[in-house]
């Protein structure tokens, strides 16, 4: 295969990629073209004869499904050089070894490549979904959000068991493709056997998911209560001029419509990230007058029900250190319960290595920020008392710590009824952005077997149930706000929940014993490069 007819089938299968997952021609993305989207990239490789071209494949790949996906990045404001430009490099340098995995994942036999690919792609998620500078968004999983039966593995598998069955299903495709355009099923049934085999074993895989699935749908958790909830989406960004004192005069004036629409008092109010503009017990006087039109005290005070709203929380008084945090008051005005997000935005919430003079005044002359919040460093639950559902404990990850599976896992195990992100997410502008979030923060639901709650100021904001199914939301980019009983479980430990992210571990182990023990193996390669 020439290198551009490689080169145009690697964007074609970036295309569909970014076409697969949510995006602006369709906002809620196609399970059915995430099945396929990766098979170009395969009879690529397929056809490949040298590693550089696989890297500058892997590179390519990467980088495209970045800028196609993720493109509203650049909406972050002065930090787009970091969030679009610096991510959008590190996608190619990393698609790069990425792409020599895949190349030599395709140069087994015939009936274990397509499953070693799968695993390379998968471990290939996995890690680009681990450690400081993490980002799991353009994922192939993302397309698998509404696709609910096999969606239940993930209580298994995480999100990965999921991205594993889609990428074999690419592959398997296309090493049928392949088979056709050449012949050999017609005319050399005996070299078509090991095909036979690869597609017996991967129905078997899928046919297994597809039974669980089913099973999991129809025999689901019965919760043990609910939580009446009002959920304010206030469509403002309290980071422009102005913006803070509009978002709480409007998420004021929305709590209380919701709940004079319900006839009832809820059990909690959620309002989103960022809400408050300055930390509330240090600056509790002067919510005692602010904003001027309705002050916060005297609407804790009247609402009388506890909020759970985003806040600054001081964190390191000498250096006024704050944390984006998720902050739950009373209707006293008292903080009863705090969480401090712990996965930071790299680069726009949090930037390294500003304990060097020389890095801050780098980083103030590029785009005026130096500082950013401190990290959290405590995996906890909140305690809510209410009169209604009793003592609830749930856990309130903080806008893109709702996409990371291990650490909501992880506060899940802290004992957690309910999750309940809150998010800000106005700066990106775009549909295909509230969407992305919401496909890749509902698996959680799934994971964990728990109620899901995503309060935002512009949208998505849903409620998810334990299957991953839909029980509430509002429209984006709109003046919202919704009284509803969310479902309350009793806090069980899943597979996933107790072992993590053991499937990619299990593939990597199993993609490394290959690569090093049986490199003979490697010499049985593809009939296109005969």
């Amino acid at each position: 295969m020439t290198l551009p007819t490689a080169l145009f089938m690697t964007v074609l299968s970036a295309g569909l990629l970014v076409l697969s997952i949510p995006n602006e021609l369709m906002p809620l993305g196609s399970f059915s073209i995430g099945l396929i989207a990766l098979a170009p990239l395969y009879l690529a490789l397929l056809g490949n004869k040298g590693k550089s071209r696989a890297g500058l494949m892997g590179g390519l790949l990467m980088l495209l499904v970045h800028l196609g996906s993720s493109f509203w990045l650049a909406y972050f404001k002065e930090f787009a050089i970091f969030t679009l430009g610096a991510s959008a490099l590190g996608c190619f340098l990393i698609g790069v070894p990425a792409g020599f995995v895949f190349r030599s994942s395709v140069k087994i036999r015939r009936p274990l490549r397509p499953f070693l690919f799968a695993a390379a792609w998968t471990v290939w998620e996995w890690g680009k979904s681990i450690g400081f500078l993490a980002y799991p968004w353009g994922t192939v999983s993302m397309s698998a959000h509404r696709a609910l039966i096999p969606a239940q593995i993930a209580e298994i598998t995480g999100t990965w068991g999921i991205s594993y069955l889609m990428a074999l299903f690419s592959a398997v495709f296309a090493e049928c493709v392949f088979s056709v355009a050449s012949g050999s099923i017609r005319n050399d049934l005996k070299r078509s056997a090991p095909l036979f085999k690869t597609l017996a074993f991967s129905a078997f895989l899928w046919g297994a998911a597809l039974c669980f699935g089913s099973y999991r749908l129809v025999a689901p958790r019965s919760p043990s209560g609910t939580l009446a909830v009002t959920l304010v989406q206030q469509n403002a960004d309290s980071w422009a001029d102005g913006g803070a004192k509009k978002a709480m005069e409007t998420s004021q004036r929305l709590t209380g419509e919701s709940i004079a629409a319900a006839g009832k008092k809820p059990d909690l109010i959620v309002w989103s990230e960022s809400t408050l503009p300055f930390p509330f017990a240090e600056y509790r006087n002067r919510f005692k007058r602010f904003p001027e039109s309705y002050p916060f005290l005297d609407f804790l005070k009247d609402t009388d029900v506890p909020l759970l709203v985003g806040a600054p929380v001081v964190v390191d008084e000498e250096n006024w250190g704050l944390s984006n945090s998720a902050v739950l008051i009373s209707p006293e005005g008292v903080v009863t319960d705090w969480h401090a997000k712990v996965q930071l935005v790299p680069f726009a919430e949090y930037m390294p290595f500003t304990e060097y003079e020389w890095v801050r005044n780098f980083f103030d002359a590029l785009v005026g920020f130096s500082r950013g919040w401190v990290p959290g460093t405590k995996i906890k639950s909140l305690v809510l008392h209410t009169e209604n559902a009793g003592t609830v404990r749930f856990a309130a990850p903080i806008c893109f710590e709702d996409a990371f599976s291990s650490l909501v896992a992880g506060f899940h195990n802290t004992g957690s009824n309910l999750l309940i992100n809150m998010t800000n997410d106005s700066w990106s502008k775009t549909d295909s952005a509230e969407y992305q979030h919401h496909a890749a923060a509902l698996f959680r639901a799934i994971e964990l077997r728990t109620t899901l709650i995503r309060s935002t100021n512009a949208g998505y904001s849903t409620v998810i149930n334990a299957e991953g199914r839909i029980l509430a939301d509002m429209p984006l980019f709109a003046e919202a706000a919704i009284t509803v009983d969310a479902p309350l479980y009793q806090n069980r430990t899943t597979f996933y929940a107790r072992f993590g992210n053991w499937l990619p571990a299990l593939l990597a182990l199993a993609l490394i014993f290959v690569f090093i023990f049986v490199p003979e193996t490697r010499k049985r390669t593809v009939l296109l490069e005969k």
